[in-house]
């Protein structure tokens, strides 16, 4: 199990993906799952901080939320008038996409 806020993987690069890459590699893993969550933290943080436009109070919270921000702004231009629980939601959902994405770009 490798778990990481908000499912990011920075940069597409780094430490996650390292060790999904291993368990692959090495410990012959079948079948890599990525998958959301209701009501996560950091993807509420960064649905808020598109609709805010204000900074995290952390450095290092600003790049776990800069590498939400894509799924945040798509489910927010999807649903501009809903509540923000289904906002959150789309953003979760989009964001394990996303995630997704970037595991199959920058893994070798």
């Amino acid at each position: 199990v490798l778990r990481t806020a908000g499912n990011t993987i920075e940069g597409g690069y780094g430490g996650l993906l390292g060790s999904a890459e291993y368990a692959i590699a090495v410990l012959k893993t079948k079948l890599i799952v990525v998958t959301g969550h209701t009501l996560c933290g950091a993807v509420t943080a960064a649905v808020k901080s598109v609709l805010s436009n204000e900074a995290m109070p952390t450095e290092n919270l600003g790049v776990v939320v800069d590498n939400i921000r894509a799924a945040a702004e798509t489910a927010l231009e999807t649903l501009p008038d809903a509540p923000l629980v289904q906002q959150v939601q789309l953003a979760t959902k989009l964001n394990v996409f996303e995630a997704m994405k970037k595991m199959m770009k920058n893994s070798t």
